[in-house]
């Protein structure tokens, strides 16, 4: 099969997407010293907020890889669009330490699976002598994504708060 110019596309998507993933995944290490102070949290408590997030994300990691092999990575890229912003959002909404731990641990499990599943579309799409550049600028997406997101949230909390910054 000939590769077509349309590969290029969801590589544009697929950086897109890492970009996000990782604005949201860093965003509550920037805003953690005002969501401390307005839900009265210590230390302790932040640190269970952020493992929810890493242990979720670790065990679904594999389910939802297997789910793109069976159902496609169109679709459960969707799903997984789909969950995690709707859970990075309650993050914003979040009135108590344990609706804080719930909406990130949803929120990792929904962000399960992102890069599996770009993965399977990378090896349906792109030939392999492209897919090695392919990945990589996927992981430089979500370097930069990473690196933009702490003066990008402090903006926004400044400007309306850490609520609005998972919005």
């Amino acid at each position: 099969m000939t590769p077509t110019r349309a590969r290029y596309t969801l590589l544009y998507f697929a950086c897109a997407l890492s970009v996000i993933t990782y604005i949201d995944r860093v965003c509550i290490a920037s805003s953690a010293p005002a969501i401390r102070a307005d839900l009265g949290l210590d230390a302790v408590q932040m640190g269970w907020i952020f493992s929810a997030f890493t242990f979720a994300y670790a065990v679904f990691e594999i389910p939802t890889g297997w789910m793109a092999d069976v159902f496609g990575p169109r679709k459960t890229l969707m799903r997984i669009v789909l969950w995690w912003s709707a859970f990075t959002a309650a993050s914003g909404l979040a009135w108590n330490f344990t609706s804080l731990v719930i909406a990130r641990f949803l929120f990792g499990a929904g962000e399960a699976g992102a890069y599996p599943s770009m993965s399977r579309s990378f090896s349906r799409w792109f030939p392999v002598t492209e897919r090695g550049g392919a990945h990589g600028a996927v992981f430089m997406s979500s370097r930069l994504g990473a690196a933009a997101t702490p003066p990008l949230v402090i903006l926004i909390i400044s400007a309306a708060g850490w609520r609005v910054s998972f919005w």
